[in-house]
């Protein structure tokens, strides 16, 4: 038999005008970032906003360091703290120290020489505290004492413990201090590095002469220096627990 007559059609596999391209695995999580990142720099392109998580990067980068490391401070932050009082010199842009604690004594009471009628109570009561000085390692001072004889002694007691327990510490006459009727004798006592934040030093004169003992107890109180903690120096604006925040 013959075939239907009819239009032929002829069906032929279309030739493509390119090779086919090979078949390429899909893109890393930070390769599809750079890609959407090249994109959103074209100048064609529409400007888009992605956030990382979307990307399938992490939201947050943490870096770890250990004891051994130093943080470098950027020249940035140290030119805004070279305006401050901190002196950066000496850290080779390191990353700057918290300062130390100190002891500061804070005296209790004002200096009787700087009272009036002064010279008239040492003839009265024969021996008077004139003026302390006081810093973070020592206690030094005056004393003025009548003139009752050519030997004499004048010593300081003082006490940590609220006299509990108490220690004696012998003064020194100064050399051409006499002015006939008084002498005048000094002494220095390095103070205590373990006395607590708070705690109080205290002490009294005693002045030892012709058999007889005078003392000078700031009428009953004692002299009284109390210890106090403070920065050596304020820490800088940016410092805050001991932490420097770059902005």
């Amino acid at each position: 038999g013959e075939r239907p007559r009819g239009r032929e059609v002829s069906l032929k596999p279309s030739q493509s005008p390119n090779l086919r391209r090979r078949c390429k695995s899909l893109p890393t999580p930070t390769e599809r970032a750079k890609l959407e990142i090249s994109r959103s720099r074209s100048p064609t392109s529409q400007k888009k906003v992605r956030f990382a998580d979307s990307l399938g990067l992490e939201l947050i980068s943490v870096k770890h360091f250990d004891d051994t490391d130093e943080p470098q401070v950027p020249e940035r932050i140290l030119a805004k703290l070279a305006k401050g009082p901190v002196h950066l010199n000496h850290l080779n842009t390191k990353f700057p120290r918290v300062p130390a604690q100190s002891m500061f004594m804070e005296l209790q009471f004002t200096n009787p020489g700087t009272l009036p009628g002064f010279e008239q109570k040492v003839r009265e009561v024969k021996v008077m505290l004139e003026s302390v000085e006081v810093d973070e390692f020592s206690l030094s001072g005056f004393v003025r004492v009548l003139n009752l004889a050519f030997e004499k002694s004048v010593s300081l007691r003082y006490s940590l413990n609220n006299w509990i327990t108490c220690m004696d510490s012998l003064a020194s006459y100064v050399p051409d201090s006499s002015d006939g009727d008084t002498d005048k004798f000094c002494f220095k006592i390095v103070m205590p590095t373990y006395l607590d934040n708070g705690g109080t030093f205290q002490f009294a004169i005693k002045y030892y002469v012709g058999g007889q003992e005078f003392w000078d107890n700031n009428n009953g109180n004692n002299y009284k220096v109390r210890r106090n903690n403070r920065f050596k120096m304020s820490p800088p604006r940016e410092w805050e627990n001991g932490w420097i925040h770059f902005i």
